[in-house]
């Protein structure tokens, strides 16, 4: 863990104090996904990975592992896992075990989930899961889990296969209990390919997840590779700028058609669904980056919005759900939204987190010059907006293309985030307080 006094060719503001945590100049090293479930509840220790980039890792890459990272030990890197394929991280909420997947479907359609004990080194497999009820899991894995509040389950996504293969398979959300290693897929369709799902932190919540739907969305995994179709936002093939418009359409392949998506709260077991008030009205579209505000049951999301069109904003906007399973916001009828970034001047708000509390935020931003700028504050009562501050310039998106997604621990005093500004790609750490 060293300290830095310049980054990407700026010095770091005397107030900030700046550490990069790792330093391999070959292997490149990062954070995990910002939403995961990674840090132990007293901050002090969390988990990375090298041999990675910020969106998972190659499966066939026997460097990949996970790292445990001591902040009160000077950075101090312990290795977590050794095998080949290990993904979908989670510790549990008292910081006391260590989940993991790995992921071996592609050469032997299965996935297996695994446990570990950081302070004895015990490890376990809780569950093999090859097939269940003539359906089976199938690549491409998401590469996230998430673990519920009580600790007592466990959800990944995979693909699925059950009879002929078709062209664009099933996704489904299979939801694991962490004593027995029983396993239910609870969640099935062609649009959930893309599901960044999270349990909620409250434990008056145990049950509840947050899903996005990605309507008229496909992804399949050929011979190692995924490939898909997106109908999330698109330019018109004519004009170069004109947004495309979100109407419905059963066929997903139409080029200027397609539903995007939207994002619900559920039951885990599938059931209670719940919409927040956000996108798919043809103007304003979910980016796909949401989290829970800390413990509470209200939601953050980021959403790209076109002003004319060739040029739009980003914005940091906090929802409340309302009941059923409503597909399409001016159909909402309940609700609340609050945009949080108003106070910025153009928002370009991508990536963000908050603490367990969730009184404090932090964003990554990407200016209209092309560089990637951190920025964070204080989150206030209903209906206010964030104090949204600049903290540090972290270079250029051509220099760094890696996505920085920022996050905080658990009690709001250091930030994290990833650059390749040095030539790799590595993780950092910046203390707040």
């Amino acid at each position: 863990m060293k300290r830095l006094g310049q980054f990407a060719g700026k010095k770091v503001p005397d107030r900030l104090a700046l550490y990069q945590l790792t330093d391999d100049p070959v292997i490149p090293a990062c954070h995990i996904y910002m939403e995961a479930q990674i840090f132990s509840p007293d901050s002090r220790r969390f988990v990375l990975h090298e041999s990675a980039h910020p969106h998972g890792s190659d499966p066939r890459d026997p460097r990949h592992r996970y790292l445990f990272c001591d902040l009160e030990e000077n950075g101090d890197l312990t290795p977590l896992t050794d095998e080949c394929g290990v993904t979908a991280p989670s510790l549990s909420p008292d910081g006391k075990s260590f989940y993991y997947f790995v992921d071996e479907l592609e050469d032997r359609g299965r996935l297996r989930l695994r446990k570990l004990d950081p302070a004895t080194g015990e490890r376990s497999e809780l569950a093999c899961l090859t097939e269940q009820d003539g359906i089976a899991p199938a690549p491409p894995f998401y590469p996230l889990s998430t673990i519920s509040p009580d600790g007592r389950r466990i959800a990944v996504a995979t693909a699925l296969r059950s009879g002929p293969e078709a062209e664009w398979p099933e996704h489904g959300m299979w939801v694991f209990d962490t004593e027995t290693g029983e396993c239910r897929l609870v969640l099935r369709g062609t649009d959930f390919c893309n599901l960044h799902l999270q349990y909620c932190r409250s434990g008056l919540e145990p049950h509840t997840m947050l899903i996005q739907h990605n309507h008229g969305s496909r992804l399949r995994c050929v011979r190692g590779k995924r490939e898909g179709i997106s109908h999330a936002a698109a330019l018109d093939p004519e004009s170069g700028h004109a947004l495309r418009k979100i109407r419905a359409c059963d066929d997903p392949l139409q080029p200027n058609t397609g539903f995007g998506l939207d994002l619900h709260l559920i039951d885990d077991d599938g059931t209670r669904w719940r919409s927040l008030p956000v996108g798919r009205d043809g103007m304003e579209f979910c980016q796909g980056h949401q989290c829970w505000r800390g413990k509470s049951s209200r939601v953050i999301a980021s959403t790209l919005l076109f002003q004319t069109p060739s040029t739009a904003v980003q914005e940091l906007i906090e929802l409340e759900a309302f009941p059923g399973a409503v597909h399409c916001r001016p159909a909402a009828e309940g609700g609340v939204r609050n945009v949080l970034s108003r106070g910025i001047k153009p928002p370009h708000f991508l990536h963000f987190a908050t603490d367990a509390a969730g009184e404090r935020i932090v964003s990554d931003y990407e200016a209209d010059n092309g560089e990637w700028h951190l920025y964070a504050g204080r989150l206030g009562g209903d209906g206010e907006a964030a104090d949204l501050r600049f903290l540090l310039n972290l270079g250029s998106r051509e220099k760094s293309p890696w996505h920085p997604h920022p996050f905080l621990s658990p009690d709001g005093k250091k930030a994290f985030f990833n650059s390749s500004a040095s030539g790799v790609l590595q993780a950092y750490c910046l203390m707040l307080d």
